[in-house]
């Protein structure tokens, strides 16, 4: 017969295997997590840095150019106060300015080359020299971009800066514009000097093209977040998801396989408490659980010993005066031997009952005794049979037989302890048969062991209860039919006997009961003598 077990469909390496998993998506998520928040924060960072850079295109600004402005503004104020008596060497100084290329480190490469265009203006917008043709005045100066920056820094201001309004960019950022104010060393304003550089030779930096740059500068950061960072992470993040996964993975198998022991029964069992985390004191709860449970079913088992053994005594004497009563009024008052009788049949059923009550409980406590040795099936039948029959003819009409094989041998057991298992096995046919049913009992001879088997053609047991036949305190059909114990109390017997039980049954075609029994050894009579049965935990 299968064995029935609750958590059968929940194997703890499936649970502990999702979590393992889980645990190592967690850390690997956290390690690509720390990824996107670098590359975010790398992107916030060169859009507030270099936003205009990625907005605009071509050339937005150049340091060297805007320092290369202001300091021709300060070698010039001599330069202009001599202008006053000879115009032209002021000319000659813009010109002597670009036969020398001044190099630089920015965009544009210099400050000032041969075809950097110089101008110089007085407070009142006359050109005073410059190195364009054609230009005599502030109006004249193209771009515009170029005039607004004279504006400035004859209005006195100095801010080079690049928000500052003396450095612009012009013609769609292909030319840089600037202007710085001239002073005297007594602070008189002589007028401005501007530089306008030529316009680049191949075409601005567009916004894809800036796309493109951050994209590949983004490139760079992340391969080297991840050769640096990220894959150490991930490499630590998973050894340290092992680790962590496997003590826990161990606390919970432990928790696991102690919960399994508890529904079998092994009420003794604890759980080793690994960690002093939650699920280590998760483990020590279970513990006091478990020591709980434990008290509580020792209470039990000896609150049913002591009554059924205070109830055995009464019984008796219940027993015995009711056959009295019957011998008496046999002859006297015909009209109460069936009252009588019936009395004496309960008696019989209850003492049964406290019988299986007082078993039950030796069995907890490893006390019951058991006296192997060979049994004649036939000589065990022919009790039963002939003990259960008027009972069975008058609950119903009910047939009891029996059958044993010519060559079934003996059986290895104690025959007090099979003729309970068998009596107990009766009695439940008995209650599930109806009027002219029958009941036989026969035997197989099976190799090593010999199968004895009690059929009934009964209303046979619910899919429900079939799953779990033996359980104690269950009744088999009719809640009202029966304790429950007798299915109980003969499992436990026929184990302790080295035997195996099972049944077989179909609603409204009856039931069979078998079970198995070792044959007889030819030296078994040396062996036997008192020992002692070991008990199954049942549910």
């Amino acid at each position: 017969m299968t064995a029935w077990h609750p958590l059968r469909t929940a194997p703890h390496r499936l649970l502990t295997g999702r979590l393992s998993r889980t645990l190592l998506v967690s850390h690997l998520a956290v390690a690509f997590l720390t990824l996107v928040l670098v590359v975010v924060t790398y992107v916030v960072i060169a859009v507030l840095t270099r936003g205009d850079e990625l907005l605009n295109t071509g050339i937005t600004y150049d340091p060297d150019f805007a320092n290369g402005t202001r300091l021709i503004a300060q070698l010039l104020p001599p330069h202009v106060e001599r202008a006053r008596d000879d115009p032209g060497a002021l000319d000659e100084t813009l010109r002597s300015l670009r036969s020398t290329a001044i190099p630089g480190s920015g965009p544009l490469g210099g400050t000032v080359n041969e075809q950097t265009g110089i101008t110089v203006v007085a407070p009142d917008g006359t050109v005073l020299a410059t190195t364009l043709e054609s230009v005599r005045s502030l109006e004249q100066l193209e771009p515009l971009e170029w005039r607004e920056a004279f504006r400035a820094a004859l209005a006195g201001t100095r801010d080079l800066s690049r928000e500052g309004p003396l450095v612009r960019r012009a013609e769609q950022g292909t030319m840089l514009v600037s202007a710085y104010p001239i002073v005297a060393p007594d602070g008189t304003l002589l007028g401005a000097v501007g530089l306008r550089t030529q316009p680049v030779g191949h075409p601005p930096p567009t916004l894809a093209g800036h796309l493109a740059s951050l994209a590949l500068g983004l490139g760079l950061v992340v391969g080297d977040f991840l050769l640096t960072a990220a894959i150490p992470a991930a490499i630590v993040s998973f050894v340290a998801s092992f680790l962590l996964t496997r003590r826990m993975r161990s606390q919970l198998q432990e928790l696991e396989a102690a919960t399994d022991a508890i529904v079998r029964g092994e009420l003794g069992r604890r759980v080793a408490v690994l960690s002093g985390d939650e699920l280590g004191r998760l483990a020590a709860r279970f513990n006091l659980l478990a020591g709980a449970l434990e008290r509580l079913e020792q209470q039990r088992r000896a609150f049913f010993a002591n009554v059924a053994h205070d109830l055995r005594t009464p019984l008796a004497l219940i027993r015995v005066r009711a056959d009295n009563l019957i011998e008496r009024v046999a002859r006297e008052r015909p009209d109460l031997q069936e009252e009588l009788e019936q009395i004496a049949q309960e008696t019989e059923t209850l003492s049964r009952l406290i019988e299986d009550l007082f078993t039950l409980a030796r069995l907890d406590e490893r006390g019951l005794p058991l006296h192997l040795a060979p049994v004649d099936l036939a000589t065990i039948f022919t009790a039963i049979v002939e003990s259960v029959r008027p009972l069975a003819w008058r609950a119903g009409r009910i047939v009891v037989t029996s059958e044993v094989s010519p060559d079934c041998p003996p059986v290895h057991a104690d025959a007090l302890r099979l003729r309970q298992v068998l009596m107990n096995l009766v009695h439940n046919a008995l209650r599930h048969t109806p009027e002219g049913g029958v009941i036989h009992l026969r035997t197989a001879h099976a190799g090593s062991t010999v199968i004895v088997q009690v059929c009934d053609t009964g209303a046979g047991f619910p899919a429900e209860l079939l799953e779990e036949p033996f359980g104690r305190y269950r009744s088999t059909s009719d809640p009202q039919s029966g304790s429950g114990l007798g299915l109980a109390v003969a499992r436990q017997l026929v184990e302790a006997q080295g035997g195996t039980i099972w049944i077989e049954s179909q609603a409204g075609q009856g039931t069979t009961v078998s079970f198995t029994l070792p044959v007889a050894q030819p030296d078994s009579t040396a062996q036997q003598g008192d020992g002692e049965l070991t008990p199954r935990a049942s549910t």
